[in-house]
């Protein structure tokens, strides 16, 4: 039987949004790899406190949590990101999230309701100290980027609306359940020209 979330992450049911950041931010620091490199178990407990935070941070997987439990995510019938299967760059995805500001990455897969921030698929690799992760630091970083000529016009594809995703939400026996799915423009190799912005 798999640990409640709550439990996990030590706090309520009632918790705040904040406050459920604040304990997985705690959970994330005290269990972090690097910061003990022979306890085998620390690494499933900073596993763990990730998964229960990927669930309880989203307000729709939360509601289901609360109402079905663990059995809201097996199968594979909801978020598509907890169930166990999380791996180490899931986790620290979520780091730009609880951490400020994109410092490990800028969203995490399983979130399709939450806005895409421009550049979040952008990844680069910047080594920080447990010190610099907890208290926050500034780094300068080049990053190298194509422009677009002069006088290049793009139109938004007007079945995604440049998302590159389509939402689908269907009511079943469960309650709501929301799917995405590739833009079938996309699916059809329209010119590149059309959907650059897809």
């Amino acid at each position: 039987m798999k640990d409640d979330f709550y439990n996990i992450l030590g706090i309520d049911k009632s918790a705040s949004a904040s406050e459920i950041k604040k304990a997985y931010r705690k959970k994330a620091i005290a269990y972090h790899p690097d910061k003990n490199p022979d306890d085998p178990s620390a690494e499933e407990k900073f596993k763990k406190a990730a998964e229960a935070y990927e669930v309880l941070s989203d307000s729709n997987k939360k509601a289901r949590y609360d109402q079905y439990g663990h059995q809201a995510f097996e199968g594979g019938g909801f978020g598509g990101g907890s169930g166990g299967g999380m791996n180490m760059d899931d986790i620290f995805s979520q780091f730009g999230d609880i951490f400020g500001g994109g410092g490990f990455g800028g969203g995490f897969g399983g979130n399709a309701g939450r806005r895409t921030v421009k550049g979040s698929n952008l990844r680069i690799r910047v080594k920080l100290t447990l010190e610099e992760i907890a208290n926050g630091v500034e780094k300068k970083i080049k990053v190298k980027r194509k422009k677009v000529a002069a006088g290049t016009t793009f139109n938004t594809c007007s079945t995604c609306n440049g998302s590159g995703q389509v939402m689908k939400i269907q009511n079943t026996i469960l309650g709501r359940m929301q799917t995405s799915a590739t833009c079938s423009l996309l699916q059809k190799n329209l010119p590149m020209q059309m959907h650059r912005v897809c």
